[in-house]
């Protein structure tokens, strides 16, 4: 028997570090593999952006749209007006947009300039107004980290230890830094610059001609559409002798889309991919599942969180990026100049790119990475 013993380890004991070494080649083949998706995934879902607001730069025609009051335009019944700043009279052609509710019912209403901006039904999708709102902003893009979070907690309530024994840790990184990123965002890029941008307009800074030239262009007398005014754009203009609107005001909106919905949401999302909520243990030849109890509860409960959340999650980072792009449309190609787009964009990329490079850069980013709790080579070790 022993004999017998000796001669079956001998025909199986080489087979099995064999077994174990192409387990480990077809690991390192799936994380080269998902190192390459996810590169081609944000590329992908950062010249969608780029797209997107060429696309509403084109629409723009020069044009910048405010809202104004609409009872005060007898020339026609309108449930919302718009005046194009940059109009010289009423009479030329799209200085004004009269919005009917009734207007915009079909399709092909909607795809026109005029319909797009006047349509309710856009600006009404579920979330939509979230996007643009605190603390709404700041909470969607940390759902899924939220959730992560919710369930090591609850896996260590059952007592049955996670995969990564660090990813409370790890998550704990990423939710630090991307409030880092909203703070950034909103007391940066937002508060600061629009100081630096009212000290610029209101200064010698800028010469002596040109300062001439903007004041006799955004002053009060040369605004012939003052008289719609809603009583608090004319407060402001009648403060400041100016035109409201007029005036050079870099897109807060586009710096909000591009520096805080888009790259948060991206960030999280490409980690999702990386490091799935319920990750299979590594290194073994039969792989069991983060919660294996018997019984029908544990079985449901497993599979809602190995295939329904992903799923769930999936579909809203889809919808939420839809909102996004479609807010960013609708502020470009309407609401701000060009020249205040294109600004308010660049500085939105002191944040996007690097996001950009902690998700799929290689070399002395793999620091940053850990630093920020993202896997330090792109694949499923987390430090």
């Amino acid at each position: 028997m022993n004999e017998e013993a000796s001669v079956e380890e001998k025909e199986v004991n080489p087979i099995l570090p064999q077994s174990q070494e192409s387990v480990r080649e077809i690991e390192n083949m799936k994380e080269q593999d998902a190192k390459h998706k996810v590169g081609y995934l944000w590329k992908l879902h950062f010249f969608v952006g780029f797209l997107t607001l060429c696309f509403g730069i084109m629409c723009n025609g020069g044009r910048k749209y405010i809202a104004v009051d609409h009872s005060k335009y007898e020339s026609r019944q309108c449930d919302k007006l718009f005046v194009n700043v940059y109009s010289t009279s009423a009479d030329e052609e799209g200085a004004l947009i009269c919005c009917r509710d009734d207007n915009t019912n079909s399709f092909s209403e909607i795809m026109t300039y005029e319909g797009f901006l006047c349509n309710k039904k856009l600006k009404s999708m579920p979330l939509a107004k979230a996007l643009t709102r605190y603390p709404d902003s700041w909470l969607l893009p940390l759902i899924p980290l939220a959730l992560r979070m919710v369930i090591i907690f609850f896996g260590k309530l059952l007592n049955r230890p996670h995969p990564h024994p660090h990813d409370l840790w790890t998550s704990t990184k990423r939710l630090l830094f991307l409030c880092s990123i909203f703070m950034v965002r909103g007391w940066g890029l937002y508060v600061f610059l629009n100081m630096v941008e009212d000290i610029v307009l209101s200064s010698n800074i800028l010469s002596s001609p040109t300062r001439e030239a903007v004041m006799e262009t955004t002053n009060l007398d040369s605004c012939w559409f003052s008289p719609l005014f809603k009583s608090w754009q004319r407060k402001f203009s009648e403060e400041g002798d100016k035109c409201y609107g007029v005036e050079f005001d870099f897109s807060d909106h586009v710096v909000l889309f591009f520096s805080h919905s888009y790259p948060t949401m991206i960030f999280e999302a490409m980690f999702c991919f990386l490091v799935p909520f319920i990750p299979k243990e590594r290194n073994h030849l039969n792989t069991s599942p983060y919660i294996k109890q018997p019984g029908g509860f544990h079985r449901v409960l497993e599979y809602f969180l190995e295939t329904v959340l992903p799923i769930g999650l999936l579909l809203m980072f889809l919808y939420l990026n839809m909102l996004t792009l479609l807010a960013v449309h609708s502020t470009v190609a309407y609401y701000h100049s060009i020249g205040e787009v294109v600004v308010g964009y660049i500085i939105s990329l002191f944040i996007q790119i690097p996001v950009g490079f902690i998700i799929y850069a290689d070399g002395k980013w793999k620091n940053i990475r850990s630093l920020v709790g993202y896997p330090k080579d792109r694949d499923h070790h987390l430090d």
